[in-house]
């Protein structure tokens, strides 16, 4: 069986139910988060954006252009494409319903708590949300 493509199976239709409707909002809580990100981003990085279709940051100085790169990263390179799939691709599992494998939700966590101590108070708390539903989802589908 291939991974993600398992059917959810639990000793009760109520587990199932419930495992289905955390993972829906999971991917929703995700996806959020994701254009939460890009709306805050996107304002800020605004000035940038001709420089980078320019191609100002190919070959650039990291110390004279760091401003621009990190504004690069936090939006276009970062990780909001990859959350994005993720939070639309936990909503589609959820509504056809398939199981998502039980090391998704731990991986998001150890990501989200060492990002969440690195950066410090940031949005990273947020990730909290989609990783508990994760979480609690997986505990729901066991028998």
């Amino acid at each position: 069986m291939s991974i993600g493509t398992g059917r959810i199976e639990t000793t009760s239709a109520a587990g199932s139910t419930r495992a289905r409707t955390l993972t829906l909002w999971a991917g929703r809580s995700t996806v959020s988060i994701a254009a939460l990100h890009t709306a805050l981003f996107a304002v800020k990085s605004r000035p940038e954006w001709s420089g980078w279709m320019s191609g100002e940051l190919r070959g650039a100085d990291p110390e004279t252009h760091a401003e621009t790169a990190s504004l690069f990263w936090a939006l276009p390179g970062g990780f909001v494409v990859p959350l994005l799939l993720l939070g639309l691709l936990l909503s589609r599992m959820a509504r056809t319903d398939q199981e998502v494998p039980h090391y998704v939700g731990w991986a998001l966590a150890c990501w989200v708590v060492m990002a969440g101590w690195m950066l410090g108070p940031s949005g990273f708390a947020l990730g909290l949300v989609p990783t508990a539903l994760l979480i609690v989802a997986s505990r729901a589908r066991r028998p």
